[in-house]
């Protein structure tokens, strides 16, 4: 029996382990990808602060904004924590090799999504049963678009982690108390908000919860601890903030706003200005295998069943308040779900309540059942390969060629760059010049920096396309190349007339193109095209409806918790 129970408490470890093992060997399979080379550049430069204050004490008021200007719209946290892992990296192998540092910065990401997972175990567990945690925890990773973004050097997946993280331990704090576990919570919340801003309806989601389980005002002053701690770690964490603090945290707080009409969603076909509220819904179903869709939905049942406990009405109201914030088409949402990945995590914990329900009710060993879970997952996931997780959608939807079929849009982050880098390597002449779309030219660049893209070839942008701090041209050279992402969310009419022309390369998936190749001579003859699609947009009815939906589930949580406590008032017949 001791030997039964130890092997039990071992298997855990041992899984994380080997989850850990798994993203340390693929976490250089994706591609560069729009930001990254950005970010690990802030990184540097902001660690590099410290260092400079170290040695010119005197001057650190005056140098903040010399070191904290980089991508200053977006909060610090992530660069600092990944920037470590990359000084490690530096630590252990040295800094000859770019490769090897920027896979040890992009570690920084899947270290929280580690974190994430086990805490949701720990969770699960404790609250749903032992199939509900181990549910859970293999879920983690059968979530591709999830899995995807731990092992990039982006904000989404770090800003998904610690969502989860600080919904946690603010749950706990709420419930138990304590000074340490309101800090904790707190920090972890600070976190959160300094690693990106679709961490916003956590403190929303966490008062309706106070509101609806009636916890009284002891837990209204944990949660108001929590946020003013949480508050003051966010703004400690960020230097750039204190030399200007009211005007910077504002730019913060609403330098998004001009997104919503800059950069569209493309849904079922169509370009949306704003998302509309069955987007976010939708993409929980098409991002994540069948089974792992199949269990969520059951899993949200049977929390929406038991909600009378505070844990499944926590997990609700946080999944309901990401899913209306997304859905409302009042804030940005572009780049397919990594606007609203904070919802994902979530979904892991429904498909772990649905998948150990399922076992209990089926009476199967729980083992068995999850292995199977597992396996009808992994074809899809396999046959989308890890270098293109980004890309991937469940069977329902009939994978990538089902979803492009659909009208979902096919690719975002440039990660698919690198089949284009290869194509360019074999065809380009000495000395070409290789055009790439807006936002893009940082990756092209780290490509031939680390040694992937041939150091004669020049990365550039065109002037009525792209004008900015880097290599440009107003016309396209001769014997020139462009480099076209099929991400629809930023086409405009030029591009749509790109698409059309016959390209010099093509990269597909199933059929659908992923990237493609073009001469400069067919981009120049485009480059007059003016406009870009017409948006569709929600209207004000969709964010009173994403709105009403999420009151609905309030109002309904509040009437079974009281259902349940006039339950317990009442006294059995003798």
């Amino acid at each position: 029996m001791r030997k039964e129970r130890n092997i039990r408490r071992r298997l855990p470890a041992a899984y994380f382990a080997v989850l850990a093992m798994i993203g340390v060997l693929t976490v250089g399979r994706i591609g560069i990808t729009w930001d990254e080379p950005n970010y690990f550049t802030s990184s540097y430069s902001y660690l590099s602060w410290f260092g400079h204050v170290f040695q010119e004490p005197s001057d650190w008021w005056a140098s903040i904004d010399r070191y904290w200007e980089q991508s200053h719209e977006a909060p610090p946290f992530f660069k600092l924590w990944a920037g470590l892992f990359a000084g490690a990296g530096a630590l252990v192998f040295g800094t000859e090799d770019l490769r090897l540092l920027g896979d040890a910065y992009r570690l920084g990401s899947y270290a929280l999504f580690l974190l994430a997972a086990i805490a949701a175990f720990r969770f699960a567990r404790r609250e749903f049963g032992e199939a509900a945690a181990w549910g859970a925890a293999l879920t983690f990773p059968l979530i591709p678009v999830l899995f995807g973004f731990a092992r990039l050097g982006q904000l989404d997946g770090a800003a998904a982690a610690l969502y989860l993280l600080a919904a946690l331990a603010l749950l706990r704090a709420l419930e138990r108390g304590g000074r340490g576990r309101v800090l904790g919570a707190g920090l972890l919340l600070g976190a959160a908000f300094a690693t990106k801003l679709t961490v916003f309806p956590l403190p929303l989601a966490a008062l309706a919860w106070v509101l609806v389980y009636r916890r009284g005002r002891a837990a209204l002053v944990r949660l108001a601890g929590a946020c003013a701690a949480g508050a003051a770690f966010f703004f400690a964490l960020w230097p750039w903030l204190w030399r200007d603090p009211v005007p910077r945290t504002l730019e913060f707080l609403f330098w998004a706003r001009g997104l919503q009409e800059e950069r569209l969603t493309y849904y079922l076909g169509e370009w949306w200005a704003g998302a509309p509220w069955h987007y976010p819904v939708a993409a929980l179903l098409v991002f994540t295998p069948l089974v792992v869709a199949a269990a969520g939905v059951l899993g949200a049942v049977r929390l929406f069943r038991g909600s009378s406990s505070p844990a499944a009405g926590w997990i609700l109201i946080h999944l309901a308040f990401l899913l209306a914030a997304a859905g409302s088409g009042l804030v940005p949402v572009y780049g397919g779900p990594r606007q609203f990945l904070p919802v994902f995590p979530l979904w892991a914990i429904c498909a772990g309540v649905g998948a150990g329900w399922l076992a209990s009710r089926l009476r199967v060993c729980a083992p068995a059942l999850l292995a199977g879970y597992a396996a009808l997952a992994l074809p899809g996931i396999l046959w989308t390969g890890a270098g293109s997780s980004l890309e991937y959608y469940g069977e329902g939807v009939g994978l990538i060629p089902g979803a492009h079929a659909f009208g979902f849009e096919t690719t975002y982050l440039a990660n698919t760059y690198r089949p284009a880098v290869e194509y360019l390597n074999r065809e380009a002449p000495e000395g070409a010049t290789v055009y790439v779309q807006a936002g893009t030219y940082p990756v092209m660049e780290t490509y031939r920096r680390v040694g992937e893209l041939r150091e004669d070839l020049r990365p550039a942008y065109l002037a009525p396309i792209a004008v900015e701090r880097y290599e440009w041209d107003e016309a396209p050279r001769e014997g020139s190349y462009f480099v076209f992402l099929p991400r629809q969310s930023v086409y405009t009419n030029q591009l749509l007339a790109l698409e059309r022309k016959e390209p010099l390369y093509t990269y597909e998936k199933g059929g659908v193109p992923l990237v493609r190749v073009y001469s400069g001579e067919q981009v120049g003859e485009t480059l007059g095209i003016p406009g870009r699609p017409e948006p569709r947009r929600v209207g004000p009815l969709n964010a009173l409806f994403a709105g009403g939906a999420t009151l609905a589930l309030l109002l309904l949580l509040r009437q079974q918790d009281q259902d349940e406590e006039r339950k317990e008032q009442q006294v059995p017949d003798r």
